[in-house]
């Protein structure tokens, strides 16, 4: 048997520490993670116990028993339909503003797209204190429809940024041959250019999720009763006054990651293909 070539040996001890490195990695961003999902199964004297051991020796669910019992699903249940319409709005605003942008000409419009640029680079807490007052003027303050509305103004530039790279990709022949069989406008848009656009709505969506879902500074400014308080914010009253209270803090943690990555892992697919897609022109 022939020994094996030098180049090849070097491209595979290459691959081995590219390999290497990359679970090293992997391992440390995700210990405490998975330390946080351990613990919230451990019985309460045996979160801060010395030694600490990584796997209960009795997984218990008391803490995410008690967090139910505590209306954690009716504030999951909240943040569901905050972040499930923030979402919607901002695509569907997002979808027709960048359609707009990149399929007319227009004057004004390279002033939008750099407008939209320095939207971006404002600090969120720094817009609390006029959005505040705002809403209290309407009489939207302690509502899910404010921060459903608040969350998609918040994130409609970035929407905007991505899917208008995304529609510059797109051929224009294809909607050239809708308009010639009778689509207007609205139809292309909806009919051809969005399930075409599936990637980049997947992915621009998912930035506005994760924005919404996560959010606490907001949440806990527009928001003051229980009826409409988001799982950030009840998550956050598990810290305590006197102390901190690990097990309820760990299950309510978990519960709060859990679905996002889940979502994530079912849409990796068109997230990656979502963010690449309008770096080459159709």
């Amino acid at each position: 048997m022939s020994a094996i070539p030098a180049y090849r040996r070097r491209a595979r001890i290459v691959r081995f520490g590219n390999l290497a490195i990359n679970l090293i990695i992997g391992a440390v961003a995700l210990f405490p993670i998975l330390w946080g999902v351990s613990s919230s199964f451990k019985p309460a004297n045996q979160i801060l116990e010395y030694p600490p051991r990584f796997i209960p020796t009795e997984p218990v669910l008391e803490h995410y028993v008690r967090i139910f019992q505590e209306s954690a699903g009716y504030y999951l249940l909240n943040s569901l339909i905050v972040s499930a319409g923030a979402v919607g709005l901002a695509l569907l605003l997002g979808a027709a503003g960048a359609y707009a942008l990149t399929r007319f000409r227009f004057w004004g419009r390279s002033a939008v797209l750099v407008l939209m640029i320095a939207i971006m680079s404002i600090p969120i807490d720094s817009l609390l204190v006029p959005t505040y007052s705002m809403m209290s003027m309407v009489g939207l303050i302690d509502t899910r429809a404010s921060l459903v509305l608040l969350y998609a103004a918040y994130q409609l530039p970035i929407v905007l940024w991505m899917l208008c790279g995304y529609f510059e990709s797109l051929p224009v022949e294809i909607e050239n041959a809708a308009r010639i069989d009778g689509y207007g406008p609205l139809a292309v848009l909806f009919k051809i250019v969005l399930p075409l656009s599936k990637p980049g709505l997947v992915a621009a969506g998912l930035f506005v999720l994760v924005f919404a879902w996560n959010d606490f500074v907001v949440a806990l400014v527009m928001t003051s009763s229980e009826a409409v308080r988001t799982f950030p914010v009840a998550t956050y009253f598990y810290l305590g006054f006197y102390g901190r209270e690990w097990g309820p803090l760990l299950a309510a943690s978990v519960l709060a990651i859990a679905p996002i990555l889940g979502i994530f892992i079912f849409l990796q697919r068109y997230f990656l293909s979502g963010l690449t897609g309008g770096s080459v022109k159709g």
